[in-house]
């Protein structure tokens, strides 16, 4: 039995066979079931119908409960507080994504693109075998660039290829360095409609594969002329990357920053979000992030203070809302912030957890 999102990718699928054959209804008009049902038959037969396939993320843990990962028409949010791994766990999914052969377009608008690339060429490091082993490579790819910065005549390719991990984390990044994208976008002038410019010409490109469009962060997006509330242009503009979802077909995925309140929360929920109101309609997939530690009831911290230690070194994905499936399941992934990455693993929590919505200090 299909689930409800599966269902609207179902319904989406058939664009471009409505494009192909004159015969096909025009968009928006209605048709029947069996006529969606014929042309989605002719879409997964003549290989159109990849947008009803799920792309994973890479953790494994959460393509489980989303059905094996995010759907083309999906707007995925991911939020938590400053520091808890945000822009971490994404750009990590976007390159996972990239390592699986699909084109992904990391747009922050808080990084610049050499530290987005820093920080994948760490990823890669703490990925291989025993990757908490290497931390003297950081130091020693870290030294290299300051010497280059520093007028050394060593080039960017001495530091970066070689025989030593840093030489094999260089080639990882290589292996899908031209099917991702990174771009430093600008609170002031990154618009909407900027974005899907940018998607449509990876589109046009590669017109057979997947794209994916990473936001990072979606409070920043620029918007000309800029309403004089913050929530109206919230809601505007998540209800622009929901749209160019639907009508490009592609998984949106995009990092949402806290309001005041639940910054002073305990355990962020979805509606701490700024702009919550928009951003709980519209989206398909909803993923908190908070620091386990300060998450888990006190009754485990007194119990077992010694193994409560332990908990700083994980952060809990709270999945508050899945149109495809379950909701509000906690899961848990271990933290490696010295690589920028999670261990992929991960796992459901065992612990009781605190409810903002029903606790009181």
């Amino acid at each position: 039995m299909f689930s409800r999102r599966e269902i609207g990718v179902i319904e989406m699928a058939d664009v471009r066979a409505d494009q192909r054959t004159t015969s096909r209804r025009s968009t928006g008009a209605p048709r029947t079931v069996f006529n969606v049902l014929t042309g989605l038959d002719e879409d997964l037969r003549s290989g159109q119908g990849k947008t009803f396939l799920p792309l994973p993320t890479g953790l494994s843990q959460l393509d489980h409960v989303l059905g094996g990962g995010v759907r083309s028409g999906d707007l995925v949010l991911i939020g938590g507080s400053p520091g808890v791994g945000k822009t971490i766990v994404t750009l990590q999914i976007a390159r996972n994504m990239a390592l699986a052969g699909h084109t992904t377009i990391f747009a922050c608008y808080e990084h610049e693109e050499s530290a987005l690339l820093g920080r994948l060429l760490a990823l890669e490091l703490g990925d291989m075998p025993g990757g908490g082993e290497y931390d003297e490579n950081l130091d020693l790819m870290r030294t290299g660039l300051q010497d280059i910065a520093s007028g050394s005549s060593r080039s960017l390719s001495d530091v970066l290829q070689g025989e030593g991990h840093i030489g094999r984390a260089y080639e990882h990044v290589e292996s899908y360095g031209n099917r991702m994208w990174l771009v430093r976008a600008s609170g002031a002038h990154t618009t909407v409609e900027k974005l899907e410019e940018m998607v449509k010409d990876r589109m046009r490109e590669n017109p057979d594969g997947n794209v994916v469009l990473f936001v990072d962060y979606l409070q920043k997006v620029a918007m000309h002329p800029e309403p004089p509330v913050e929530a109206e242009k919230i809601t505007q503009v998540t209800e622009a990357l929901k749209d160019i979802a639907l009508t490009l077909k592609i998984p949106i995925i995009c990092v949402v920053a806290a309001d005041k309140e639940g910054l002073q929360s305990r355990r962020l929920r979805l509606h701490h979000l700024r702009g919550s109101s928009a951003l709980m309609y519209e989206c398909d997939v909803a993923i908190i992030l908070n620091d386990k530690f300060n998450t888990v009831s006190k009754v485990h911290l007194a119990y077992d203070p010694v193994r409560a230690e332990t908990f700083k070194d994980w952060v809990v994905f709270t999945v508050e809302k899945n149109r495809g499936g379950p909701n509000l399941l906690d899961l848990e992934f271990r933290k490696d912030f010295l690589h920028f990455r999670f261990d992929p693993e991960g796992g459901l929590v065992q612990e009781k957890l605190v409810d903002e919505r029903i606790y009181s200090e």
